[in-house]
């Protein structure tokens, strides 16, 4: 009795073990005899028609992603950021808090991390990506979609059209296929494959939005617009067309939030293409170069000057000592044409000049006062970066001097400017807007300190000419205005009701 006592409580416990893989045999059988009937067909759609086609269709968005994820990398960048004390009055003799923060005024430097995208297009490891995905790298680390990882060595960027060439030294690497982007047209399916939020291999679908979009950063960018879902973290990535061909490389976004709204921007492959061409052969983009800063002009104005319709590009400013000033162009000429080339928006003159080589002789086909005129050019090497040089302010500004007479014609005021107010302003001569009252025609077109250097195509060098042509044209219907501030030139129109 001792015995079966002392070992009551495990066979208690044996037994009830048994009872519990009993009970789960059980509810095991009843499950594999008694299944539960899903619903594993929707015959409502399986009798659509044009199912088959869809399901044609999905398979080809699956292949375009099996071919291409693979050359395509997530880009990890390490840099340092300059930061100084936020705090320079404070603790200023505490060791702590200068450990931290350093000395008064002085610079810290950061680590900083970011994410970006990029995909490989040739078999010994060229890679696009963003130029400013990789600006001011310390360290680049690129990882593949199998998980291998390399350093990257950036070969060269091209900041005006924000392309990078990377390298990556590895064996049996994935390329992407490089198709057309001319061919593209409005309405086209596009994918982006790239590395948003530091997601890799995020794969996004959506439509052609428009072709040849002004760019963001100057006028050698022409961007394909698209409503493909793109996040920080795509940039540099691959645009892909429907044959899985890489046709852009994405590069910006419009946000008012910093997160996708329905709107992204892809660099033609054509344009990385030709800076991959350069910086692999010569380590650097080399443009033509003309020296003018170019102005956009609205219809009203080509109307003035009897121009025809999108034609014509204003001189706002030329470059000192540039090919431009040189072979005598204005600020004012109206540039129509570049070797025989109808150009009408800054953008457009800037690719055509920038396209030809340094040593080019250009025709320049200009309107000068009404009459139409052509200048030969030999461009020079475009300058980037630091080698520009637009403030041509004087160091130390003179004492101004008071200026003397106004006119007052439609509710604006203009007044003789001094002769230090003219060089500060980059003008050789004119007036000054000094006031316009808010119920003017020229509310709205004529700002208060610009200066006026010609109206209607008449030249206005002095107050007494601005006289004159109030005088003459208090009638008139329509108003063009040739104006400088800062330095540059404008032109604003109005038309009297």
């Amino acid at each position: 009795m001792v015995l079966k006592t002392r070992y009551a409580p495990i066979l208690i416990a044996i037994a009830g073990l048994f009872l519990i893989l009993q009970s789960g045999s059980c509810n095991n059988t009843y499950s594999q005899t008694r299944p539960l009937n899903f619903k594993t067909e929707n015959p409502e759609v399986e009798k659509i028609d044009g199912l088959q086609t869809a399901i044609q269709i999905q398979n080809v968005f699956r292949e375009i992603a099996r071919s291409v994820m693979p050359a395509v990398v997530s880009i990890n960048v390490e840099s340092e950021v300059a930061v100084q004390n936020p705090f320079p009055d404070m603790f200023r003799d505490d060791p702590f808090f200068r450990r931290f923060f350093g000395d008064p005024g002085e610079e810290q430097k950061r680590p900083m991390q970011a994410h970006g995208s990029g995909f490989i297009f040739t078999t010994d490891g060229y890679l696009f990506s963003n130029h400013h995905v990789v600006d001011k790298a310390t360290k680049i680390t690129v990882t593949l979609s199998d998980d291998r990882v390399f350093d990257a060595t950036v070969i060269g960027t091209d900041p005006e059209t924000d392309i990078a060439i990377l390298k990556i030294e590895g064996e049996n690497l994935p390329v992407a296929a490089l198709g057309n982007a001319t061919e593209s047209e409005v309405g086209d399916w596009v994918i982006a494959i790239g590395n948003p939020f530091g997601l890799a291999g995020t794969y996004t679908f959506g439509t052609v939005s428009a072709i040849g979009r002004p760019g963001m950063q100057s006028g050698f960018q022409q961007f394909i617009q698209t409503d493909t879902p793109v996040n920080p973290g795509n940039s540099g990535g691959p645009l892909v067309n429907i044959r899985g061909q890489v046709i852009g490389i994405n590069t910006a976004i419009h946000s008012r939030t910093g997160g996708y709204m329905g709107i992204s921007f892809a660099v033609p492959i054509e344009t990385a293409k030709n800076v991959a061409f350069q910086i692999v052969e010569t380590g650097r983009v080399v443009r033509g170069y003309l020296g003018v800063v170019p102005g956009e002009l609205d219809a009203t104005t080509r109307e003035t000057f009897r121009l025809r319709d999108n034609e014509g590009v204003l001189i706002s400013r030329v470059e000192p000592d540039s090919p431009a000033e040189k072979s005598g162009l204005k600020m004012g000429d109206i540039i129509t044409k570049v070797n025989n080339t109808p150009v009408n928006r800054p953008d457009r003159l800037q690719r055509e000049i920038g396209e030809l080589p340094p040593g080019s002789e250009v025709n320049i086909e200009i309107l000068r006062e009404n009459r139409r005129q052509t200048i030969k050019v030999t461009l020079t090497r475009r300058p980037v970066g630091d080698e520009w040089t637009r403030d041509r302010r004087p160091d130390r500004e003179p004492e101004e001097e008071k200026p003397s007479g106004t006119v007052e014609f439609h509710g604006a005021t203009f007044e003789a400017p001094s002769s230090q107010y003219l060089q500060r302003h980059g003008a050789e001569y004119g007036v000054v807007v000094a006031n316009v009252e808010r119920g003017s025609i020229f509310a709205g077109v004529l700002r208060r300190g610009e200066i006026v250097v010609g109206v209607n195509g008449e030249t206005i060098r002095n107050i007494d000419d601005i006289q004159r042509f109030a005088d003459r044209n208090k009638n008139a219907r329509a108003f063009t205005f040739m104006i400088v501030r800062e330095g540059f030139l404008v032109y604003r129109s109005v038309r009297r009701r």
